[in-house]
């Protein structure tokens, strides 16, 4: 087993999700897309066609974008006009600064992904990550985000899933920092002037992308993690 049980298919599943979102903004009319930690986030390129009148902003550490562009490179993968790589130290550097330096929109319709990120950070990080993007995007803008749930953190409820995840996470020195109840998404989203437009649980994923011609289940996606899609009011 390469990882956790399950994290294959969550990622795939999760992959597939947001894949969907982001044909959708095209043609919903978006100006801009914002992803924060994009990593090695492939979709300005897989949908350059599509989005190629919207502007996309690609934030994350300046080592992990110079490998990223440095792979492109070597596999002669051309970067879209309308991709711009906006190094950012997130513990350091001020969000919304940077946003504004490089030609971020400040109150356009805009799509914001965050995937596998606020795991990773201390709740104070989050709330002003989010705070931030509520300052920065206009009304109808949709924010994506994959969350940890609560009891995975507190050890409560993940069973295997749990163990599995918790024990690759220490083999990096990592650990989730921030995990949210189901009953607490549409409260911080409200905190943060956004509406609750989906929520996704690993059964639900595994409903929608691994269902097999006869209707049975034939993947398992990871218990520990759940996404949601929202908008800006």
């Amino acid at each position: 087993m390469l990882g956790p049980r399950g994290m294959y298919e969550w990622v795939i599943a999760r992959t597939r999700y947001v894949d969907a979102i982001f044909e959708c903004a095209s043609s919903a009319g978006f100006v801009q897309v914002l992803l924060l930690g994009a990593g090695f986030d492939s979709r300005a390129i897989r949908f350059q066609s599509a989005m190629r009148r919207l502007s996309i902003f690609e934030l994350d550490a300046a080592t992990t974008q110079n490998a990223k562009i440095e792979q492109f490179r070597k596999r002669s993968i051309g970067i879209p006009d309308n991709l711009r790589f906006v190094a950012i130290n997130f513990e350091k550097e001020n969000l919304g600064q940077r946003l504004q330096e490089a030609g971020f929109i400040q109150g356009a319709k805009t799509l914001v992904l965050m995937e596998g990120v606020l795991q990773y950070l201390a709740p104070d990080a989050v709330y002003a990550t989010l705070e931030t993007i509520m300052d920065h995007v206009g009304n109808g803008s949709w924010l994506v985000f994959d969350y940890a749930h609560a009891s995975a953190l507190r050890g409560e409820g993940g069973g295997r899933d749990e163990r599995q995840v918790t024990k690759k996470l220490a083999g990096f020195r990592e650990s989730w920092q921030f995990g949210l109840a189901e009953k607490e998404v549409e409260p911080l989203l409200a905190k943060f002037g956004f509406k609750l437009l989906d929520l996704k649980h690993p059964r639900d994923l595994e409903e929608a992308y691994f269902k097999d011609a006869r209707g049975r289940i034939v993947g398992h996606v990871n218990n520990t993690q759940s996404i949601i899609m929202a908008e800006r009011r």
